[in-house]
C-alpha cells in the first residue's frame, strides 16, 4: 500500500475515532448511529464500515484511545518519595494530573458502564492487571516492611478507589460544595488512606 494512502487512511480512521467520541459523549451510544459518525467525520457511510465492521468496534476503539491508561502507568513509575507517605503523595498527585489531562474520560465511563455493562473496562483490566502488579511491586520497594500485612490486590484495590473516588467526587460535586469540601481534599484523603479516621489509642501512664 503506498505511503501516501496509508497515511489517509490514518487520517480517516483518526477522524472517525474522533467524531465518534463527541458523539458518544453528547447522545450516548445508542443514542449515535453510523450514519451520524460518518457524517461528523466527513465520510460516506460506506467509507465508515472499510475502517470498522460495527458501531460497537467503533465504540471499543473509542474506549481505548481515550482511556488514560497509557498516561496512568508511566505517571505512576515516575513517582518519587523517600518515605511510603511521600511516594504515594507525588504518585497520587501525578495520577490525578493523568486523569485531568482527559477530562472527558469519566462521561466516557458512563457510557460504558450504563450501557456496555463494563464489558470493554473489564477486559481493559484483565489485561492490564499484570503490568499494574507490577508497578506497585516496584513502587513499594523496600518501603513494603513499613506496611500491614496487607493483601497486593487489595492494596492496589483501595489505592485505585482513593484516585478515582476523589477525581470523581470532585467532578460532580466539587462545585457546587463549600470550600471545605475541596480544601487540602487530596491531603486528607491520603492521610485517611494511610493512616485511617480513628484516633490512636491513649496510652495511660502507671
Amino acid at each position: 500500500m503506498p505511503e501516501e494512502s496509508l497515511s489517509r487512511g490514518e487520517q480517516t480512521r483518526t477522524d472517525i475515532i474522533q467524531a465518534a467520541h463527541e458523539l458518544f459523549i453528547r447522545q450516548g451510544y445508542h443514542g449515535t448511529s453510523m450514519r451520524q459518525i460518518a457524517k461528523k467525520a466527513g465520510i460516506a457511510l460506506g467509507g465508515l464500515y472499510n475502517h470498522f465492521d460495527s458501531k460497537e468496534d467503533v465504540f471499543k476503539e473509542v474506549f481505548l484511545e481515550y482511556h488514560p491508561y497509557r498516561e496512568v502507568l508511566p505517571a505512576v513509575l515516575a513517582a518519587r518519595g523517600n518515605t511510603i507517605e511521600e511516594l504515594l503523595r507525588d504518585t497520587v498527585s501525578r495520577m490525578i494530573a493523568a486523569l485531568q489531562d482527559r477530562p472527558k474520560f469519566m462521561n466516557l465511563m458512563f457510557v460504558e458502564v450504563v450501557e456496555f455493562d463494563s464489558i470493554h473496562a473489564r477486559e481493559l483490566f484483565a489485561s492490564m492487571l499484570p503490568q499494574i502488579v507490577g508497578v506497585v511491586q516496584r513502587t513499594l520497594g523496600e518501603g513494603r516492611e513499613e506496611l500491614r500485612p496487607i493483601p497486593l490486590m487489595m492494596l492496589i484495590r483501595a489505592f485505585f478507589g482513593l484516585v478515582f473516588s476523589y477525581f470523581l467526587t470532585e467532578i460532580i460535586f466539587a462545585e457546587a460544595s463549600p470550600p471545605e469540601f475541596r480544601e487540602d481534599a487530596i491531603d486528607y484523603l491520603i492521610d485517611i488512606f494511610l493512616h485511617g479516621v480513628l484516633k490512636e489509642p491513649e496510652i495511660l501512664e502507671g
